[in-house]
């Protein structure tokens, strides 16, 4: 039964991430000031990753499949009614079986008990992200299959795609963002972009004039410049730095360190062939008597933010004037991590768990999570004051 007295609780803000993989998503709500109170991955290597950066922050090598809402509120501290976000973006492989028969394909429990650690963890505020490609599976079943399971355990689901380079990331990055509240609740506002292109048409109709995008080289151009087989785990930083996107990714846990940046050692036939694919073009611009079978690889371009950072960027996204692949650090500027933010695990793919690359590739950009997270967190403030709940229930009047 609800709890009618006139006493209220203010929570404080506190987010639960499943599938944290590195943490890019808790980064940036760190970063907008949430408590992480818990977080959980099945790779090894990535929960190691975690708990370096996190280190406040209860992150267990589970599987989701195997938790209980019971067992996170024991090993996080909390009480039913102080989990304001869950957070998660489960692999969407299994969604090929969606609508109807979402249950038939095995992979599809990891979505499933997403919702069901949703429903038995009550949290305020639900965050569910993945590729933008989810939304036309199936002709639009699994989207709507979706839809279904929250409103089967008593949230409504609100949607959009949004570009990672829209709000200061210099990459473009297109990741479907679904926020699901508990019915009653008002409809959900996603964050507004704070960048574009110089002309967009968009800052016609905005009170706030868009900042330009920013772009691989605003990115990457203060890192010391190593060449193939060069760099190392660790390093020590110039303190110099070109622009405020360097500044500010400096961070704070080991000033004046750069961790993993560590260069693959090409061949001198991979790197003539890196060396004269045009910037911002891949390889089929390559001499004839030049290219091979491979065709995504593709080099950066000074100018503009780069396409989408892959697990594969080591040797599928080149640097724009040096004849290599991307190193780990490289990719983790494009993606919005601070420097400091150190990755653990191999960089190769013998390992039984994920690379660095992967973790990496995997990751949420934290910029992005961070606009979404303050979004968020102003939608909570204006709720707080009209929640009520006891240990069963949670409701908005």
């Amino acid at each position: 039964m609800l709890d009618t007295s006139s006493q209220f609780k203010v929570r404080s803000s506190t987010c639960v991430d499943l599938f944290s993989g590195a943490g890019g998503l808790t980064e940036g709500f760190r970063q907008a000031g949430f408590i992480s109170a818990f977080a959980a991955d099945f790779d090894e290597q990535a929960v190691e990753t975690f708990r370096y950066n996190h280190p406040d922050t209860v992150c267990l090598h589970r599987d989701v499949r195997s938790l209980s809402g019971k067992e996170i509120f024991h090993a996080a501290g909390l009480t039913p009614g102080g989990i304001d976000v869950l957070c998660g973006g489960s692999p969407c492989q299994g969604f090929s079986l969606a609508g109807l028969r979402i249950a038939d394909d095995p992979k599809n429990r990891l979505f499933l008990d997403f919702v069901r650690l949703t429903s038995e963890l009550e949290p305020r505020l639900v965050l569910f992200e993945n590729v933008e490609g989810i939304k036309s599976m199936q002709k639009g079943d699994v989207v709507r299959a979706i839809f279904r399971e929250f409103d089967r355990i008593g949230y409504c689901c609100f949607e959009r795609t949004l570009n990672a380079a829209d709000y200061g990331v210099p990459q473009h990055r297109s990741r479907f963002i679904l926020l699901a509240v508990p019915k009653g609740c008002a409809a959900i506002s996603f964050p507004q972009a704070t960048h574009g292109l110089p002309n967009q048409q968009l800052q016609l109709f905005s009170e706030a004039r868009l900042m330009p995008y920013v772009t691989a080289w605003e990115a990457l151009s203060d890192l010391t410049a190593i060449g193939p087989g060069e760099g190392a785990e660790e390093l020590l930083h110039s303190g110099e730095y070109h622009n405020s996107y360097q500044r500010e990714r400096r961070g704070n846990r080991c000033p004046g360190a750069i961790f993993n940046h560590r260069a693959i050692n090409h061949s001198s036939r991979i790197q003539a062939r890196y060396a004269q694919i045009p910037e911002g073009c891949d390889n089929r611009f390559l001499p004839i008597e030049l290219r091979t079978k491979k065709r995504n690889v593709w080099k950066l371009d000074r100018q503009k933010p780069s396409r989408t950072v892959t697990c594969n960027h080591r040797t599928d996204i080149l640097h724009p004037i040096l004849p290599r692949g991307t190193t780990v650090r490289e990719a983790a500027r494009l993606q919005s991590f601070d420097d400091d933010y150190r990755f653990f695990g191999n960089l190769t793919r013998k390992a039984k768990w994920l690379t660095q690359d992967d973790q990496v590739g995997n990751a949420v950009p934290p910029l992005l999570a961070h606009a979404l997270a303050l979004q968020i967190k102003n939608v909570l403030s204006k709720e707080a004051v009209g929640v009520k709940y006891d240990s069963r229930n949670i409701d908005y009047v």
